[in-house]
């Protein structure tokens, strides 16, 4: 019973939780594939042709979409172009132990989209801020 109570207290902070650990897991493969490229050609269709300018711009896309996540800003666009390219690659790479593991995070990424922003995210602080100035321009008029 007090176990129950004290998880009922911190339970707000699991989707904040989880949107830090799938971006950071998308800022660590960002980062690994800036840092040495050619390890990942491999991973690459055929038609992409091992281009390790693909896999530079895929690093930067997962760089900034992850740090947006992170951050909380543009949390479900952001979340949802996330899940998408996730769902990419699972396609690519056929059914395996990297594209179950794909599917996990896919699945983790689409429940941020479907909450959404959370109360620690930048965008509630905008939004918050937008909402109240627009509560004081109508009590001035």
């Amino acid at each position: 019973m007090v176990i129950n109570n004290q998880i009922e207290k911190i339970k707000k902070y699991s989707p904040v939780v989880l949107r830090f650990g799938i971006a950071i897991v998308f800022l660590w493969f960002g980062f690994s594939q800036l840092k040495n490229p050619s390890s990942w050609t491999g991973l690459l269709p055929a038609f992409l042709n091992s281009s390790v300018s693909f896999i530079y711009l895929n690093g930067i896309f997962e760089i900034i979409f992850a740090t947006l996540l992170l951050l909380g800003i543009f949390t479900r666009t952001v979340s949802f172009l996330l899940g998408l390219h996730l769902v990419g690659i699972i396609f690519t790479l056929g059914y395996g132990a990297i594209a179950v593991r794909d599917l996990g995070l896919a699945i983790a990424t689409f429940s941020i989209f479907l909450h959404g922003a959370d109360e620690f995210c930048l965008d509630s602080l905008i939004n918050d801020k937008n909402h109240n100035n627009e509560e004081y321009k109508t009590e001035l008029q």
